[in-house]
Parts: C-alpha cells; structure tokens; sequence
C-alpha cells in the first residue's frame, strides 16, 4: 500500500481511461430514458426562479 505522499508525488496519473470507451461516445446512450425527461419537461414545464429582492 503506497502512502499518501508517495501518490501525490507521482508523476503519472493513478487513474488511467480505457480508449476503447470512444465508440461509445457518439452513441445515444438510454435513449429511452432521455426522450421521457424531455416529454415530462414539455408536459410540466420548469419550475419558476424567484427573484431575490
């Protein structure tokens, strides 16, 4: 197990993204899900801001 200060001293990132995740970026991902947010948001609208006096 490293130590704190042993990670902040690296100089390579300790997380590192998988490049195969670019096909998935175009996608639309839950689509379903999505296109019933939209629906509801027509239907109900957004709420009112109320202004600070």
């Amino acid at each position: 197990m490293k130590t704190i200060d042993d990670l902040n001293n690296r100089k390579t990132p300790i997380v590192t993204i998988d490049n195969g995740l670019e096909v998935l970026k175009d996608k639309p991902l839950f689509q379903n899900k999505v296109d019933k947010a939209n629906e509801t948001l027509k239907k109900a609208g957004l709420p009112k801001l109320k202004k600070a006096i």
